[in-house]
């Protein structure tokens, strides 16, 4: 790859050991900048628009959550990812870190290779976003239209028919979070399903912090709302709201009992589709197992064909020697050219058993494969 076409990475620390070590990870993959507080790394990122921020938390002037603010706040640099950097993994800190839109969040000392996998998350969350945010933005704004005149009993019976339409786990997720944007809410999304677990927000994957406080959210009770965060905890879905109408108390008791009804008609259609998927599952593996049975029966038919042929050969030579022998005297042959005439005959004999040799060898391993099919489709 080209220097100019990797990624930029803006590194803001006010400790620079912390900024040479984090420059040394990184450098081999991305293009690293520095800068030495937040207001430096704010006018930095002006000048720079890098593709991704990693910022220390604590620093004298502008501290990492004011400057996570003071990006989203402006629309130029509100779509650089930000990863938040902490002496420790807090909840308070995780939380506050989701509130000011951090993408991504990681504990000093630095673990190099969890340093570049959350690098590379948080870079290819943003392009997946930025991939399906048209996308999603045309599907809101259509549903808004067709929708504008429902109240929000009609939005969640619509909401309803569409996760009844649902067929893959990511599909259920997308819906959710469409629903979530005709409430004009925020948030993120985890769904557990058979085989996968996809945590979504509006614009697309979710970001590393919400993926951590949505694993919060499982030990949380089934509904419960702290400030404008609200968190529904089902066993196979966790929904997060960021941005609860908490000066509208009637509309934000409306709002919960509303997504409430919709997480768990959500909850069933998952498991719906766990169950189907489980069925499709059983099916295909009976399949294979009903292929393996008739590939079985045939090879043990062709292994018999072949070695009852292998003696009939030997019997019919046998005869076919006697006979010759009892019809030599009708030639009136010497005895030495009797001889002669049954030795050309056996040395024939012997030269085409030469090449069952190899043939046997081929026909033990068939007997094996046959056995081996056997043992398989009884399991």
């Amino acid at each position: 790859m080209e220097h100019n076409n990797k990624a930029l990475i803006l590194i803001v620390d006010d400790d620079a050991i912390i900024r040479q070590v984090v420059s040394r990870l990184l450098s081999e993959q991305y293009r690293v900048e520095v800068a030495e507080d937040g207001e430096q790394g704010l006018a930095r990122a002006r000048e720079l628009l890098p593709d991704g921020m990693i910022v220390d938390i604590q620093m004298p002037r502008m501290n990492g959550f004011e400057l996570c603010e003071a990006l989203h706040a402006d629309m130029e640099l509100a779509g650089i990812p930000v990863m938040l950097m902490s002496a420790a993994e807090n909840k308070d800190e995780l939380l506050r870190a989701y509130d000011v839109g951090g993408d991504g969040y990681i504990t000093k000392p630095i673990d190099p290779k969890a340093l570049r996998a959350k690098i590379t998350y948080m870079l290819d969350t943003q392009r997946e976003r930025k991939a399906m945010q048209d996308q999603i933005s045309y599907a809101t704004s259509t549903a808004f239209t067709a929708m504008s005149s429902m109240s929000e009993t009609g939005l969640v019976m619509e909401s309803l028919k569409q996760f009844n339409s649902c067929e893959t786990t990511r599909d259920l997720g997308e819906q959710i979070m469409l629903a979530l944007g005709q409430f004009e809410l925020d948030g993120a999304v985890q769904l557990a399903g058979s085989e996968e677990l996809v945590a979504l927000n509006r614009k697309g994957p979710a970001t590393d912090v919400e993926r951590s406080i949505l694993q919060h959210v499982a030990s949380m009770d089934r509904i419960q709302q702290f400030t404008r965060r609200l968190a529904i905890n089902f066993p196979g879905i966790k929904l997060l709201v960021s941005n609860m109408p908490i000066g509208d108390e009637e509309r934000c008791g409306r709002l919960r009992d509303n997504l409430a009804i919709l997480v768990e008609a959500a909850e069933s259609r998952l498991e719906a589709i766990k169950v189907k998927a489980s069925l499709l599952s059983a099916q295909r593996k009976v399949a294979i197992v009903n292929t393996i049975q008739s590939l079985t029966r045939a090879l043990l038919e062709i292994d018999m064909q072949q070695r009852e042929g292998k003696a009939n050969r030997t019997m019919i030579f046998n005869e076919t020697m006697m006979r010759l022998e009892e019809s030599l005297s009708a030639f009136s042959l010497s005895e030495r050219q009797e001889q002669n005439l049954l030795n050309i005959v056996r040395e024939a004999w012997e030269r085409v058993a030469a090449t069952y040799g190899d043939e046997a060898e081929l026909q033990d391993r068939l007997t094996h494969i046959v056995r081996d099919l056997q043992q398989m489709a009884s399991v």
